[in-house]
């Protein structure tokens, strides 16, 4: 009977192992020499982020990394508890062991069962010798700065050694046709520009041209839809340097652009939802004037037409108002109107202001930057407010009439448009105008369209003279 009892519980544990077995998705066995590391991370990227994917504790001097679940595939980096860090591939192979020395991962590494690994890091090991390479000469040329004849020598060296790591990456896309790591390889690409510039139709040399073809071919070779890129390094950072180094800094350029962009990444649902929410993001938080007409132009066809369908109700919600605010105060709109109390209890129409340029200063009598830009835009106002045709429309957020007035006094802004915002006929001025922090500044032409925004004292009134020279000249 024992005996017996014996066999059952072989039996169960038995069972149980192969129904883990089964279970397990993928499985990396990782050995690494010397390490006294109680556990390891194994660490996604995803656009400019990383994320915990798994841990693997220490155990007879190694580790493993398993799972129930097929894990996304992209590049991953196996993390120390240094922080120090190697890459793998993950993609298809996802049942594979490696060794190697944490002080030299990649000269040291050894893999089984991973062609794709065995392949990224021969890759590496080549790219490694010609990187050292690279070093060596950039430091020999930086020595030699009085010895041009030397240091030409050594530039022809240096290029030549470019165009060795050129060739290894163009070989590997060829003889790699397919994998993962070819496809980053081709993603990550520079376009080659033509160095003879095309003549234009008068003859002379379009200089346009290098930067168009550049701009044309930049995404050469870049699959927006493939989800496994987004796992990398490459996806996000591409992005992000054309909307902010290659592209002008237009709204309709960008607007354009991105829905491009959005488009071509909509065959796979995350690409598609980072995408979206990447370009909104953006174009949101960004400091350049004018670009929230970027985020109302995605918030409208993405957000309000339900295509961002991964957003929760609340979240939606507060996406809305914020379009909604943000559409009314695109720059060329027409401000919206506010009718307020002036000090003699007066009401006060901004729209009924007559001036070729009216600023509106939001402002809190018990804030002290408020205090220096009023300061500001009252010594440039006294001396300029006639040659420009300025009037200012200054706005109190406090609620105290006699410390209003005492801060008008103070200020010495009697001749402005001096109205009590809380006491008005204008629903909620803070959300009409979305008034954030004080102080806020809006600049608008004589029609009350809006020419800018968010400016400080200083930039709005050089503002006012580029744009009133500009109108002299034409």
């Amino acid at each position: 009977m024992i005996k017996m009892k014996h066999v059952l519980l072989l039996l169960l544990v038995s069972i149980s192992f192969i129904a883990t077995a089964q279970n397990e998705k993928y499985k990396i066995h990782i050995k690494l020499e010397n390490s006294q590391d109680t556990s390891i991370l194994l660490v996604s990227y995803y656009g400019n982020t990383n994320q915990i994917t798994d841990t693997a504790f220490l155990n007879k001097g190694s580790y493993t990394f398993s799972g129930a679940k097929v894990l996304k595939g992209g590049i991953y980096l196996v993390v120390f508890q240094n922080k120090q860090y190697f890459e793998i591939i993950i993609d298809e192979d996802q049942f594979f062991s490696l060794e190697t020395d944490p002080t030299d991962p990649i000269n040291k590494m050894k893999i089984k069962g991973s062609k794709d690994n065995e392949d990224f890091y021969g890759y590496l090991k080549e790219i490694n010798v010609y990187g050292k390479k690279d070093q060596e000469l950039n430091k020999q040329y930086k020595e030699l700065d009085s010895n041009k004849a030397k240091q030409d020598e050594i530039r022809e060296q240096i290029k030549e050694v470019n165009e060795s790591v050129k060739k290894i990456k163009l070989d590997f896309i060829s003889v790699h046709e397919g994998s993962l790591f070819s496809k980053i390889l081709l993603a990550s690409r520079e376009p080659e520009v033509p160095t003879e510039l095309p003549l234009k139709a008068d003859g002379t040399p379009d200089s346009s041209y290098i930067y168009t073809y550049y701009k044309e071919h930049y995404f050469d070779g870049f699959d927006f839809a493939d989800e496994r890129l987004l796992r990398t390094p490459i996806y996000a950072n591409k992005i992000k340097r054309y909307f902010k180094n290659v592209l002008v800094q237009r709204p309709d350029t960008l607007i354009k652009e991105s829905f491009a962009i959005i488009e071509q990444a909509k065959p796979n649902k995350e690409t598609y939802k980072y995408c979206i929410w990447y370009f909104t993001y953006e174009s949101e938080t960004s400091q350049i004037m004018g670009m929230d007409e970027v985020f109302v132009a995605l918030g409208k066809k993405y957000y309000l037409t339900g295509e961002a369908y991964w957003v929760n109700e609340r979240t939606l919600k507060r996406m809305t108002k914020r379009i909604n605010t943000l559409d009314r105060l695109i720059i060329g709109n027409t401000s919206p109107n506010m009718i307020m109390q002036d000090t003699n209890m007066q009401l006060v129409s901004l729209h009924d202001t007559k001036a070729k340029y009216t600023i509106i200063i939001f402002w809190d009598p018990d804030c002290g930057h408020c205090k220096h830009e009023v300061n500001g835009l009252y010594a440039w106002e006294q001396a300029n407010a006639e040659k420009y045709g300025v009037k200012v429309f200054s706005v109190c957020s406090d609620t105290n009439v006699v410390k209003w007035k005492q801060k008008i006094n103070e200020y010495k802004i009697h001749n402005w448009i001096n109205v009590d915002g809380p006491r008005s006929l204008t629903e909620n001025y803070h959300d009409l105008y979305d008034i954030i922090s004080t102080p806020t500044i809006y600049l608008l032409d004589e029609n009350k369209a809006i020419l800018a925004k968010r400016l400080n004292a200083k930039q709005t009134t050089d503002f006012i003279k580029r744009n009133f020279d500009v109108g002299i000249k034409e």
